[in-house]
């Protein structure tokens, strides 16, 4: 299968999908009917065996519940990874206020984490109406998070699929401070993945470091409204998540932050690298 096919199929159900603009009619939401949440998608390809993904089981990394592409597959040969990057508007209103999200933002992070899992699925069709194998991890009975797990294998914040780090295995970008992956439409917007059996050409990574395209500016630290992000030991997920947490109690049935991702040098693309490159290769312990 040509990555092309995969590509536009996947672009057009992002376009069309009913969820991607704001509705009429939805209460609290009616000033911003008509709103788009989603730019165009970014894809990347990745071969099922790529050393990368065995390297996901070491303790350094994510950890050794996290499954394999085979393990989900066992006729695993490749691996989609796209990123739906949140429109201009989304993430300039989530800077207008630093203290809380903005409703254009906790609109993205519920309804449009329903645009991406519905991405997963139709992938998962269209390979399968092509005559492959296909899974989408997030969406298998198998996925767990370290919250839904009792097992003491699994690291705090980790769970046994890493999008972000799919995301880095395919090409699709690298490790900010944030921990959020920086692509070339920024770090801003959701991640979705789909293991298949369908032998795809892989996409050619630009870059050889896990922070290659973080500058270490310091500016999503200083955004984050409960400190939980500095330069020196880079993201602090005890301290972020009780404050997402709280978020999905004051705005329930939404959620969100993203703070460390808006009104910052990668918001909207790869920043200026003249300041640090991290020749690294070793891939740091994801969250979800």
């Amino acid at each position: 299968m040509e990555q092309y096919q995969v590509m536009e199929s996947v672009q057009r159900f992002v376009e069309q999908h009913p969820q991607n603009t704001i509705p009429q009619g939805l209460p609290d939401y009616e000033d911003l009917a008509g709103m788009v949440v989603y730019q165009p998608p970014l894809l990347g390809f990745a071969s099922a065996e790529d050393p990368l993904f065995i390297r996901l089981k070491e303790w350094e990394a994510v950890g050794p519940q996290h499954m394999t592409p085979e393990e989900w597959l066992p006729a695993a040969k490749s691996v989609i990874s796209f990123f739906l990057p949140f429109t201009r508007k989304i993430k300039e209103s989530n800077y207008q206020d630093m203290k809380i999200p903005s409703r254009e933002w906790l609109y993205g992070r519920l309804e449009g984490q329903t645009v991406v899992d519905d991405t997963c699925q139709f992938l998962v069709d269209f390979l399968r109406g092509q005559g492959f194998e296909a899974v989408a991890p997030s969406l298998d009975a198998r996925f767990r998070s370290k919250k839904e797990s009792q097992d003491p294998q699994f690291h705090s914040f980790a769970s046994n699929w890493s999008e972000r780090h799919a995301a880095y295995i395919c090409g699709l970008g690298t490790f900010g401070l944030s921990k959020g992956l920086i692509t070339k439409k920024g770090i801003a917007g959701r991640f979705g993945s789909v293991i298949t059996s369908a032998p795809i050409e892989p996409t050619q990574r630009a870059y050889a470091g896990l922070y290659d395209y973080c500058t270490m500016c310091g500016k999503c630290g200083e955004n984050c409204p409960v400190n939980a992000i500095t330069v020196q030991g880079g993201k602090d997920h005890r301290t972020c998540s009780p404050y997402v947490d709280l978020t999905s109690q004051l705005y329930a049935p939404r959620l969100g932050c993203g703070k460390c991702q808006v009104n910052v040098p990668c918001q909207d693309g790869i920043p200026n690298l003249e300041f640090h490159q991290d020749s690294g290769d070793m891939v740091p312990l994801s969250d979800v």
